[in-house]
């Protein structure tokens, strides 16, 4: 019997299996690298071993670290969550080698499922229908040319050995088709050190589905019904529901029909997911996924089986515990991921410091950050799963909405506000989505501010900020004086002078106070238009902003040189630039090109002396599992190199420098 299990993993997932662990009885040990010395997980599971440096490689995709702190330990099993070693089939076996208890499939089933080449000749076998394309794998950038001009365009490249939507290029067009063979093999290469590819026509405007299996290891597989996961970017699972209601009742029992035949097939042990791509009455084959889901909370909401409880239960060889005819589903429930990323930049990730986080009490959260935590950009930069649940889909994205209503996140991009633009959509509300819909609604989307709104939010900013940063000894009579008066302030103008400004993205506010009193009653302008309020603060960081024409709930935190306000749906966030500095400014003739973000050069194409256009590709960088290409901003020529492949580097460090010609 189970009586301590390691988990190997990080952040949520590591959170979440602790917790099932703790309810069974179970001793849980954590890892961690020491990047992640102080973070929640390692907080929240007590005992926990440093398996090696910052980078994944050093330490939670090292294999016999997390061995060895499993056996000094004395751990009876490992339990490798998602993603890392999961799908590992090497660490399987050493698991088993080492006398430990893998909680997971047995290394041959992660061979066979775990290559999507392999896992396609099963699916052949087991009578499923797959996507037409190549029967195996390929390695040879010839052959993987001639195949695809042989397929009719669109195609899809996939890394063989890839997984979680990461690996995947789509080819319109001939253009380039060398280069797009090449980067796809080197993306396969880096996230997965296999750099094989399997090409498959690309089937656009498709549902895509899933099925949860379980199996015993014995031939005796069960179902716990689908999941609805159209709603991705760049092949990435943004929004997740079960069930999935589009389906008809023989479309739905084909489905999971196929997905237990695959299981069985090869006996296959533990939970798996088989996904499908639905077009129509038809589908298709797309992969499986042998392990446990990031969204497997939808599945737990509608049948109410814990799934780690489940995953252990048949490591340990006791069985499921129930039979199928005893799963059924009960109501609806969504999820929705939470991501360190600006919408309005690309999605670029965001690291850093997560100022303050807090989290609606009515829905399930799990997350794997606190308040105070950094995202690093180390890892996947995923702050939170919020999960809704209700008796209809209509119930559950009303849940979902308010809740994420009332997440406030302060210190860090995030895509809450794309997240809840996304559930409002049309299409999303009606069902009308496949795997295309953010892609077609992204032109449509943009973060844009409500004028008005946005103003009073700037407003009580500016109010916050002049009654908690006053710089005493400035020179400045607006920063120091405790209770100040329109004339002290505009004695030399007949108009306000604009004293500070707030900026968001390319949007600015000048700010120009005219008279605020010790119980904060505060006249000022903003680009002109003046204001009057008084704020009562109503808890921590709440304040209620009352305005001539209106009241307005508001969640603020004043920083010296940033500000954070969230009210209804709309978070910005301030950046203060005062208009009367105490310091002179600095200026370079250089043209500095800095790293967008904390990551590892992985190739410099340029070298020094070199002649440079704008927009010229000067180095590619990897932060976050993605490559970010920094270009040259101006025509020049290149004086300095401040780095080289293979070096680490920190966001805003200069990386280029480029002498304007």
């Amino acid at each position: 019997m189970i009586k301590r299990i390691l988990i190997a993993n990080r952040g949520e997932i590591a959170c979440r299996i602790a917790r099932t662990c703790r309810r069974l009885g179970i001793a849980v040990v954590g890892i961690y690298s020491e990047a992640d010395k102080n973070s929640r997980h390692v907080r929240e599971i007590g005992r926990a071993i440093l398996v090696g440096g910052p980078l994944a490689s050093d330490s939670y995709l090292n294999i016999q670290s997390v061995i060895n702190a499993a056996k000094n330990a004395a751990c009876d099993a490992i339990h490798p969550g998602y993603g890392f070693l999961s799908e590992n089939p090497e660490f399987a076996d050493a698991v088993e080698s080492a006398g430990l208890i893998f909680i997971g499939p047995r290394a041959d089933s992660l061979r066979r499922f775990g290559d999507k080449s392999a896992a396609k000749k099963e699916a052949v076998n087991a009578n499923v229908n797959v996507i037409p394309g190549s029967e195996q794998k390929l390695t040879d950038p010839q052959a993987i040319a001639a195949c695809v001009k042989g397929m009719q365009l669109p195609v899809m490249l996939k890394a063989a050995a890839g997984g979680g939507g990461k690996g995947m290029r789509v080819l319109n067009d001939l253009n380039n088709l060398e280069s797009d063979i090449a980067s796809a093999m080197s993306e396969a290469l880096r996230a997965f050190s296999d750099d094989a590819i399997l090409i498959e026509q690309c089937i656009t405007n498709a549902r895509h589905v899933e099925v949860q299996i379980a199996g015993d290891g014995d031939g005796n597989v069960v179902h716990l019904f689908e999941r609805e996961c159209s709603l991705q970017r760049r092949h990435q699972k943004v929004i997740e529901e079960a069930p999935a209601i589009f389906l008809t009742p023989e479309l739905r029992d084909s489905l999971l029909s196929a997905a237990c035949r695959l299981g069985a097939q090869i006996q296959y042990r533990g939970l798996g997911t088989v996904e499908f791509l639905v077009v129509g009455k038809d589908y298709y084959f797309l992969e499986v996924n042998p392990r446990l889901q990031v969204e497997h909370p939808v599945t737990e909401g509608i049948t109410g089986i814990d799934l780690v409880e489940l995953q252990i239960r048949i490591a340990d060889g006791v069985g499921f515990g129930f039979n199928q005819q005893d799963i059924s589903v009960n109501g609806h429930a969504i999820e929705v991921r939470l991501y360190a990323e600006s919408p309005t930049q690309q999605f670029m990730p965001s690291t850093g410091v997560i100022d303050s986080i807090e989290f609606p009490s009515q829905l399930r959260i799990e997350t794997g950050v606190d308040s105070g935590d950094t995202v690093s950009s180390y890892y996947d930069p995923m702050i939170a799963k919020l999960i809704a649940t209700g008796a209809s889909r209509a119930q559950a994205l009303e849940r979902l909405q308010l809740g994420l209503a009332e997440t406030v996140i302060f210190g860090l991009d995030n895509n809450r506000h794309f997240l809840r633009q996304l559930l409002l959509y049309d299409e999303v509300q009606a069902d009308r989505i496949d795997t295309g819909t953010i892609d077609r609604w992204l032109p449509d989307y943009a973060e844009i501010l409500e004028p008005q709104l946005a103003k009073k939010q700037a407003a009580v900013a500016a109010a916050l900020w002049l009654d908690q940063h006053r710089d005493m000894a400035s020179k400045n009579p607006w920063k120091r004086t405790a209770v100040f008066t329109q004339w002290s302030l505009n004695s030399i103008a007949d108009t306000p002078l604009h004293t500070l400004v707030l900026k968001h993205n390319d949007n600015e506010w000048n700010i120009a106070f005219l008279s605020m009193d010790a119980h904060l009653l505060v006249s000022l302008t903003i680009n002109d238009e003046r204001f009057d309020l008084t704020l009562q603060q109503t808890s921590n960081n709440v304040y209620l902003a009352e305005f001539e024409d209106s009241q307005l709930p508001i969640t603020a935190v004043a920083y010296s040189d940033v500000i954070y306000t969230q009210s209804n749906s709309q978070q910005i966030t301030f950046e203060v630039l005062p208009v009367v500095s105490d310091k002179q400014g600095e200026s370079d003739a250089n043209n500095n090109v800095i790293a967008p973000m904390m990551g590892e050069i992985i190739n410099v194409l340029v070298e020094v002396g070199e002649t440079v256009e704008a927009g010229q590709l000067l180095i590619v960088m990897e932060s976050m599992k993605m490559q970010l290409q920094i270009v040259a901003v101006s025509s020049g020529i290149i004086s300095t190199i401040h780095c080289k492949a293979g070096d680490n580097v920190a966001r805003g460090a200069v990386v280029v420098d480029v002498d304007a010609e």
